[in-house]
């Protein structure tokens, strides 16, 4: 995940990169069983709403693959992936921060999560790294002290200029004070449980990078009222991971293993509940 604007043409379009899945009648359901079966029990209001947020797009290409490939167009088409394995489960409601090849700022991606009472917030990233041998998935999730100084740099290139609304204008500066810690703590343990699902749902079947669990202060993880992570799916600068971004199969399996953590993630958080 590199901002770099201009540059080299891409190899492929976007529409390049769908799944020949997505354009199926017949839906394959991930779990036990049917979504006609879990959509008759849960009722579209009470679904948690997942956003989706497909990195870079439009004159922000993302990072650029050695031979042309654009960041943007693989992370569109993983996103779309995902939101149809979502929604086969029955159980989410499921909105994106893009579903084409447009730049949305920043700070419109958060503002998007925040208006829709989104449950959930992952971003979806390919990463960049001086090393062409690294390879494999990482999650970050935000933190004011960068775990690494690759992760500084990489926070530094993505947020650009953004700035940020203030989600508690018009509030009184002392409740401002205490929803802020509320949510920001809350968002904060939601945040990790999701980063761990991802890593746990990963392992043996995605590549990890050695240190996958990874913080920076990216802007578009700052909303403090939704659990949110950032995925980086893959390095582009790596030709294995290159290859695997760039192959609809494996991408579906991507998307399955995405999906099956985020069903971790709200099994856990119910039975906390239940306990609590």
């Amino acid at each position: 995940m590199r901002l770099a604007l201009g540059g080299a043409v891409a190899a492929f379009g976007a529409g390049s990169f769908i799944s020949p899945a997505f354009a199926k009648t017949k839906h394959h359901y991930l779990g036990g069983s049917s979504p006609t079966a879990r959509s008759s029990t849960i009722a579209m209001v009470d679904r948690p709403l997942i956003m989706l947020d497909p990195g870079h797009g439009g004159v922000d290409p993302g990072a650029i693959a050695p031979d042309g490939v654009f960041e943007k167009h693989i992370t569109l088409a993983s996103a779309l992936d995902l939101r149809q394995a979502l929604e086969q489960t029955g159980r989410y409601r499921v909105a994106m921060t893009r579903t084409r090849d447009v730049y949305i700022p920043l700070d419109d991606r958060v503002a998007d999560a925040m208006n829709q009472n989104a449950s959930l917030f992952l971003s979806m990233h390919c990463d960049h790294l001086p090393d062409a041998d690294l390879r494999g998935a990482s999650v970050f999730t935000l933190s004011n002290d960068a775990s690494d100084t690759l992760a500084a740099g990489l926070a530094q290139d993505e947020n650009g200029v953004a700035a940020l609304g203030d989600p508690m204008a018009g509030t009184s500066p002392q409740v401002a004070d205490i929803l802020a810690s509320l949510e920001t703590r809350a968002t904060k343990i939601g945040s990790q449980s999701l980063a761990l699902d991802l890593q746990t749902s990963f392992r043996g079947i995605v590549p990890l990078l050695p240190d996958p669990k990874r913080a920076a202060n990216f802007a578009v993880l700052r909303d403090p009222s939704t659990p949110a992570a950032l995925l980086e799916m893959g390095c582009l600068t790596n030709k294995l991971d290159e290859t695997r971004l760039r192959s609809p199969a494996e991408r579906t399996k991507l998307a399955q293993r995405i999906t099956l953590a985020i069903n971790s993630y709200f099994d856990n958080d119910a039975e906390r509940r239940i306990a609590g």
